[in-house]
């Protein structure tokens, strides 16, 4: 039996069950340790820009 259904809309169907509908991860954790990361590379930045802030008053 032929199907009547046409090709476009099968593969889209196949694409929106694949993908579509999956379960998200949770980007909680990531996003907590990039604050991290972001927080230990820019503080010795700041410590060196107040140092010398304070040696030219």
């Amino acid at each position: 039996m032929k199907s009547t259904t046409p090709i476009g809309q099968r593969i889209r169907r196949f694409l929106e069950e694949r993908y579509l509908h999956r379960a998200r991860p949770d980007y909680g954790p990531e996003f907590a340790l990039f604050g991290v990361i972001l927080f230990l590379a820019v503080w010795p930045m700041l410590s060196l820009l107040a140092g010398a802030l304070e040696r030219l008053r």
